[in-house]
């Protein structure tokens, strides 16, 4: 092997690099591609949602554990680990630990399920309150919270279910699972000692404003933020018509009678089918996404004269 081998091998490792570089530039700048955005969800999660959880939930439930009843305990445990789950996905993949994103990824198919079940023993405890007259809160607005629960658990089920089957759609994917957060705002902004009366919603209104002013910067792939915004206005609409009619009171109430387990299997079963029948898996080989993109940037040959 002479001197044209060598110089031979190293070009054509110069236009395979060349090549690669080309593909991730073409990558980068796709909304499909693997540049994440949201860079810094995580840290707006840990540093400014985390603290305000613990402040609105420090007098009903952190700052007395023991005498929390087991579902607010598995309620409040499942939402704080996946809002954890959340800020920890996002950090993964922004720090380039893409082996660890896929692996802690597939821990949604044990978070979300656990999330539904904890929120279906939070509205039984509710409904006991609200059919027993054992609280005063919930004697008032027990039937229009249960509706607001049910609705927003389910669609954060059903976003986590979205994220999952655009997972390869990275921006898309990534708004999903961020636009989840946006979902606890209602209950967070509720217990806030801050001077606004609930009856203006302050929670939905800070949700969807953020929600929508998320989906103005991306507008191509802000679909779920302005699903957010949705869910949200049908949330404030039902909480003041349904959730304050004598039928739906009735049928809260009737909610007190059904045995907590089954309740809270049946929404875990639901939740895992749900995200188990949106997952898809690859129906190619990973390498012909880079040779597409690889034809997509390929320079056109010049004309043959």
């Amino acid at each position: 092997m002479g001197a044209p081998f060598f110089r031979s091998a190293a070009a054509g490792r110069v236009i395979a690099v060349d090549r690669l570089r080309r593909i991730d530039h073409l990558l980068r700048r796709r909304p499909g591609g693997w540049a994440m955005p949201l860079r810094y969800a995580h840290w707006v999660l840990l540093g400014v949602l985390a603290p305000l959880v613990l402040i609105a939930f420090w007098p009903a439930y952190w700052g007395d554990l023991p005498h929390a009843s087991l579902a607010f305990h598995i309620h409040g445990l499942t939402a704080s680990a996946w809002l954890l789950l959340v800020a920890a996905q996002s950090w993964t993949i922004h720090a380039r630990r893409r082996i660890l994103h896929r692996a802690m990824g597939l821990a949604v198919f044990v978070a979300v399920p656990l999330f539904a079940a904890g929120g279906a023993l939070a509205l039984h405890s509710m409904a006991v309150k609200y059919a027993t007259a054992s609280h005063p809160f919930y004697a008032v607005f027990g039937p229009r919270l249960g509706l607001h629960d049910i609705v927003s658990t389910t669609a954060l089920v059903a976003m986590v279910a979205a994220a999952l089957r655009h997972r390869r759609h990275v921006a898309r994917h990534a708004r999903y699972m961020v636009a989840t957060v946006l979902l606890v705002l209602p209950p967070i902004m509720a217990r806030l000692p801050i001077p606004v009366p609930p009856d203006l919603h302050p929670g939905e209104l800070v949700g969807t404003g953020i929600a929508l002013t998320l989906f103005a910067t991306a507008r191509r792939d802000g679909r779920p933020f302005l699903i957010v915004a949705g869910v949200m206005t049908l949330e404030v609409i039902l909480f003041e018509t349904v959730g304050a009619s004598h039928p739906w009171a009735r049928a809260f109430a009737g909610i007190a009678s059904l045995p907590p387990g089954p309740l809270a299997l049946g929404a875990m079963a639901a939740a895992a089918a749900m995200l188990v029948l949106t997952w898809q898996p690859p129906r190619r080989p990973a390498s012909a996404g880079l040779h597409r993109a690889e034809a997509a940037t390929a320079r056109p040959l010049p004309p043959q004269r």
